[in-house]
């Protein structure tokens, strides 16, 4: 539209309750989640200048709105664009930037100044939903103790859960990077500043996928799980199996269907 800048407003006066995580979750943490996550991704791209939380139901509408019939009906929890498949259209639109998440000059500074320019990050997933979706914590460890062995530094990222709560992660001796867990920003510019980053198939990848960092996805399908099955896929990014999304940048950004052994890993990264 050849504007400068964008407002956000996040409504949440009420919350779905259609997955089985929907249901599962608690509503204080779901109100949690708005202010620790939603509250801070608007600001990962830099045409945001204002963000508006609120649980008050909206007076009016001001458009144009995407998607152009989104709320149908007003109040329908059902419709939310918040996935891929609301994307699909812009695919082989140029003009739009699909990828348009990037870190704040100041948590670049931050990262620079303190991480060298060899690290290869490791985004772990241990949640307790759906634990089947899970990294496989011993083969990453197998490639940590790989990528020790090469020019490059490994770093992981535990998960947020976990990392508040069981510290599955704390059973093995490899360097983590605390402040990724807590801070998105500094998330994001940590995997902008890192050779490589690899992770499984779960939920932070959101930052790697709409953003120009270089990334390898493991384990992308897992037909155990419905939001992680082929025919999800399928219908959501329009993609099938050994297939990337289609906005992803041509070179350094790969989705791996295979799972996260450390034999494939090593092999996909030429090690």
């Amino acid at each position: 539209m050849d504007l400068q800048s964008m407002s956000v407003t996040i409504l949440f006066d009420k919350y779905r309750k259609l997955t089985d995580r929907d249901i599962a979750t608690d509503e204080f943490q779901k109100k949690w989640r708005v202010s620790h996550i939603l509250g801070k991704l608007p600001f990962l791209i830099p045409e945001v200048d204002n963000l508006e939380l609120t649980e008050d139901p909206l007076e009016e509408m001001r458009f144009p709105s995407f998607p152009p019939n989104y709320p149908r009906p007003p109040g329908d929890a059902r419709f939310m664009p918040y996935a891929c498949s609301n994307l699909t259209q812009f695919y082989n639109n140029k003009a739009i930037n699909l990828r348009p998440f990037k870190a704040s000059e100041g948590a670049r500074a931050l990262i620079n100044n303190s991480i060298s320019d060899n690290v290869i990050t490791i985004s772990l997933r241990t949640a307790k939903f759906h634990p089947v979706r899970n990294s496989n914590l011993d083969e990453w460890y197998k490639v940590y103790q790989e990528l020790k062995k090469t020019k490059f530094k490994p770093i992981v990222i535990p998960d947020f859960e976990d990392y508040v709560g069981d510290k599955k992660f704390s059973k093995y001796d490899w360097e983590i990077y605390d402040p990724a867990v807590m801070d998105l920003d500094l998330r994001l510019a940590l995997y902008e500043k890192a050779v490589d980053n690899l992770c499984i198939n779960n939920g932070i990848n959101g930052l790697l996928v709409f953003s120009d960092c270089k990334y390898h996805i493991f384990k992308f399908i897992n037909n155990a799980v419905p939001a992680t099955s082929e025919k999800f896929h399928k219908l959501n990014h329009g993609i099938s199996w050994g297939e990337n999304y289609k906005f992803a940048a041509a070179t350094g950004q790969r989705l791996i269907w295979e799972d996260d052994d450390a034999d494939i890993i090593l092999k996909t990264l030429n090690l």
